[in-house]
C-alpha cells in the first residue's frame, strides 16, 4: 500500500473519530451499554489510527521530542481502554485521558515549535489540555470538561483534513 493511500485512510479515519466524538452526546441518551461501549471503542480506535497518520507524515520534523509524546498519547489510549477496570480508583478516566492529552500536547508543542505541520490541530489539542486544567482548578466538571472535549475532537478533525491534502499534494 502507498504511503498517500496510508495517509488518505488515517486522515478519514481522524475526521469521522472526531466527528462522532463530537456528536456522540446526542445519541449516547438513546443507545444501550454495548452499542454506547462500543462507540467508544469506535472513536478510540479511529483517533489511534488518526495519530499514526500525524506521525508517519510529521515524524521526522518531531524528532525524538516527538516520538515521546506520540508514545505517551498511545499509552494514553490504551489507559482509557481500560480505565474501567480502576487501576486508580474512581480518578481512573480522568488519569487516563489526562495521559493522552499530555501526550497530544508534546506532539503538538513539538509541531508547532519546530513549525511542522498539523498546526491548526497542534494549538487545538493544546487548548483542550489548557481547558481542561482550568475545569479541575475551577471544580468546573460541565461546561469546561465539553468545551476540552470539543477542542480535542476538532484537532483530530484538523488533523485528519491535514492528512487528506498531504495524501493529495504528495500524489501530484
Amino acid at each position: 500500500m502507498r504511503r498517500q493511500t496510508i495517509w488518505r485512510l488515517a486522515g478519514v479515519a481522524a475526521v469521522l473519530g472526531g466527528l462522532i466524538d463530537l456528536l456522540g452526546p446526542l445519541a449516547y441518551p438513546h443507545l444501550t451499554d454495548p452499542a454506547r461501549l462500543s462507540t467508544y471503542v469506535l472513536i478510540d480506535l479511529l483517533l489511534l489510527f488518526g495519530m499514526l497518520g500525524v506521525q508517519s507524515v510529521a515524524g521526522r520534523v518531531m524528532g525524538w521530542p516527538g516520538l515521546v509524546g506520540f508514545v505517551i498519547a498511545v499509552g494514553g489510549v490504551l489507559l482509557v481502554r481500560t480505565s474501567a477496570a480502576g487501576i486508580w480508583g474512581a480518578a481512573s478516566y480522568t488519569v487516563a485521558s489526562a495521559v493522552w492529552s499530555i501526550g497530544m500536547v508534546v506532539v503538538g508543542t513539538t509541531l508547532l515549535a519546530r513549525k511542522g505541520p498539523f498546526r491548526a490541530a497542534s494549538a487545538l489539542w493544546i487548548a483542550a489540555f489548557v481547558i481542561g486544567l482550568a475545569g479541575l482548578a475551577l471544580k468546573d466538571q460541565g461546561l469546561a470538561h465539553r468545551l476540552a472535549g470539543w477542542c480535542f475532537a476538532l484537532g483530530f478533525i484538523a488533523a485528519g483534513v491535514i492528512l487528506a491534502r498531504t495524501a493529495s499534494r504528495a500524489e501530484a
